[in-house]
């Protein structure tokens, strides 16, 4: 006789979400994973706006991920409209984005994963049982805050940068201050995998199909997706390789990339080779066998080689704009034509892309979004399921505690990945 084990809400995780496994006797027949917050509707919003209003727009997407939607859709528009910014807007927004992923992979690993390798209830039990890590992990989540507040203006939905350049240039007073708090958490970001390493469980579930931007291209500027396999395909042609279907159980939509499912994020874009300074060189040789070929179970380690590249180079975007001085930013003024442009930067969760297309107005006429929680939603399904019948038999506390886990590992963003639902 069938049954359903239901793990309704999904905790620890932001949006909203539940899954359903459905069981004949003990034998697991389906899992399904349903992403039920309320749809965003962005793409059909952004018809009929200015060019000067989608980035302002789009970025409401999400509060926790506003910053990298803003920069990727900022990318977007401005290759629609023949754009190329100064270096000085180059890396001011290059040092936003590492502020972003310092604060993103922060939050996750010691307020959501760092429970659960404790084998804790949650952040309250965190702060009773291990005050002074959950205080480390806070600390460099607060400098990846301030960083964005910073440069951006504010630290949700920044306003400082901007179309062709910035609102105002990030002062020498301002760059010293952020870089005197980068240096006082390098330590516990140079020191955080050591917290997240650890050989993940039985049973062994699918190597990730990787995707990520072209390793080898500079950082905001990748116009080439690279895979698992050795293929690749071009940012601008990316419709031509990514189908997206709708699911009657979800809001969000499943992707497949030339045939196959997809996984992105930190273990995706490690496994790719991505660049990395030489401390966080060394820490990615030592930890190497829980990344390279792993399940997403190793994503948690991956995101710690990454805290401390992001700290590292943040240091070094800081110094550079130091030594180009005080000058003006080289704003470059923006005249509305016709034209589309598609952009994709790595996002802390994994590859996002923005494309829009404008009429000789300047008009929005066509907008697409593609997130990292949208791409992972087939592995995620995929990866629930071979769990669920690697535990067949255990009692349903057991297994629903094991594949809210597996969600968490893939530190999924629900809110970004239901921006779009057709009924």
């Amino acid at each position: 006789m069938g049954s359903v084990i239901e793990i309704n809400p999904l905790t620890r995780v932001e949006g909203h979400g539940n899954v359903k496994v459905y069981l004949e006797g003990t034998r697991v027949e389906r899992v399904e994973l349903c992403l039920t917050e309320s749809p965003r509707l962005f793409e059909a919003l952004l018809v009929g706006k200015s060019f000067a209003e989608v980035p302002e727009i789009v970025c409401r997407i999400c509060s926790l991920c506003s910053t990298i939607h803003k920069v990727t859709a900022l990318l977007a528009v401005e290759k629609a409209l023949g754009v190329e910014v100064s270096p000085v807007t180059g890396l001011t927004r290059e040092l936003i984005v590492s502020g972003g992923l310092i604060q993103s992979h922060s939050l996750h690993l010691y307020c959501l994963i760092l429970p659960d390798l404790l084998e804790l209830g949650g952040v309250a039990e965190l702060a009773l049982e291990a005050p002074e890590l959950l205080k480390r992990g806070l600390a460099v989540k607060r400098v990846g805050n301030l960083i964005q507040e910073t440069v951006g203006g504010r630290l949700i939905h920044p306003v400082n940068i901007a179309l062709g350049g910035l609102g105002r240039r990030v002062g020498r007073d301002a760059l010293l201050g952020l870089r005197d708090e980068l240096e006082a958490i390098l330590p516990d970001c140079r020191e955080a995998f050591r917290i997240f390493a650890a050989k993940p469980p039985l049973p062994q579930l699918p190597v990730p199909y990787c995707l990520a931007l072209d390793p080898a291209a500079p950082p905001l500027s990748g116009e080439l997706f690279r895979l698992t396999d050795g293929r690749s395909f071009p940012v601008q042609g990316y419709r031509e390789a990514i189908a997206e279907s709708v699911l009657a159980h979800s809001h969000a939509k499943h992707a497949q990339v030339l045939g196959e499912i997809p996984t992105v994020g930190a273990l995706a874009r490690l496994n790719l080779g991505a660049p990395l300074g030489e401390t966080a060189a060394g820490i990615f040789d030592t930890v190497k066998d829980q990344i390279v070929g792993r399940d997403m179970r190793g994503n948690s380690v991956a995101q710690a080689v990454e805290l401390c590249q992001a700290a590292e180079r943040s240091l070094t975007l800081i110094d550079r704009l130091l030594e180009l001085g005080s000058g003006a930013a080289g704003n470059v003024a923006l005249a509305p034509r016709g034209g589309r442009g598609s952009a994709a930067c790595e996002a802390p969760r994994g590859t996002l892309i923005h494309s829009y297309s404008f009429d000789r107005d300047g008009i929005c006429t066509q907008a697409d979004v593609i997130t990292p929680t949208s791409l992972n939603q087939g592995a995620m399904s995929r990866d629930l399921l071979a769990l669920a019948r690697g535990m067949e038999g255990a009692q349903s506390t057991l297994l629903a505690s094991a594949l809210e886990r597996l969600i968490r590992c893939y530190d999924p963003c629900i809110s970004c990945s239901v921006h779009l639902v057709r009924l």
